[in-house]
């Protein structure tokens, strides 16, 4: 597998250019709700995985809110093309190789850490908006019961274009507390919150 290797020349880097083409790229960013955790804490980051941005947002939302280190598993076959997304955080996954249990424990490693943030998308592809919360793929309630992660974060994220040339993102937050006496069923509640965010999207944008 390939291993995250930050570097702070990128990451002072990243931080301005994503910042720049976000303002660029979209009429208007909104944020809904928070994430509630202790700045010495590790989470890990759940989200809908829809387009090549998705990383991007977490990454802006965690120089925003937590000031964490930023990680984030991406498809080996994605960051062998990119490997320079190491710099800022980017770890790989093989799926369907030996190599995946190597990929699941660093990212064990990296939550029993202080500091850290782990962005994973469980579905595991993009998928359109219109196709909701895809399956999970097996190895997240691994990850988490085996780092002992107290909190997982969820965010959904929408783009919608309606009146405007560039489209609006709104982006809505929530968290979970892990209770180690029941059943995680981290993919149901991930989908209850996406079901919410969902009618909220839709609410929004009736006034």
């Amino acid at each position: 597998m390939i291993k995250a290797c930050h570097h702070w020349f990128y990451d002072t880097f990243f931080n301005f250019y994503i910042h720049r083409i976000l303002k660029k790229d979209f009429h208007a960013i909104n944020i809904f709700g928070e994430w509630d955790v202790p700045d010495e804490s590790s989470n890990l980051v759940i989200g809908n995985h829809v387009s090549w941005w998705d990383g991007f947002w977490v990454y802006c939302l965690n120089k925003r809110f937590l000031k964490k280190r930023f990680h984030v598993m991406m498809l080996q076959e994605q960051l062998n093309d990119r490997k320079f997304l190491r710099r800022i955080g980017a770890f790989s996954i093989y799926p369907g190789t030996r190599s995946v249990l190597e990929s699941l424990n660093y990212t064990v490693e990296k939550l029993k850490e202080p500091g850290n943030i782990v962005l994973m998308y469980p579905q595991g592809k993009i998928a359109s908006f219109s196709a909701g919360v895809l399956p999970f793929q097996p190895g997240v309630e691994h990850v988490i019961k085996k780092s002992g992660v107290e909190k997982v974060l969820f965010y959904a994220a929408f783009v919608d274009f309606f009146e405007q040339r560039k489209p609006t993102l709104n982006i809505y937050l929530s968290d979970i507390s892990t209770n180690k006496d029941k059943p995680l069923q981290v993919e149901d509640q991930f989908r209850d919150f996406y079901e919410d965010s969902l009618k909220k999207q839709v609410d929004f944008f009736r006034g």
